[in-house]
């Protein structure tokens, strides 16, 4: 007995589904690193090379 084959809007609606995922868990870990990082000392974020205002931009840099 084979396995079924799904059709091809089902293959469709499948990969659509994965991809909202994967990009809601990034969207969840760019405001969890956000967060991360807003909450750390100026101090902190010198000795990682980052200003207070370039938190978004690293942040959004990480992710592609």
């Amino acid at each position: 007995m084979t396995a079924p084959t799904h059709s091809p809007f089902h293959q469709r609606l499948m990969h659509a589904l994965r991809s909202w995922r994967r990009r809601a868990a990034e969207r969840r870990r760019g405001r969890a690193d956000t967060q991360h990082l807003a909450g750390m000392s100026d101090h902190e974020l010198r000795d990682l090379g980052i200003g207070r205002s370039q938190v978004q931009g690293a942040v959004d840099r990480d992710r592609f």
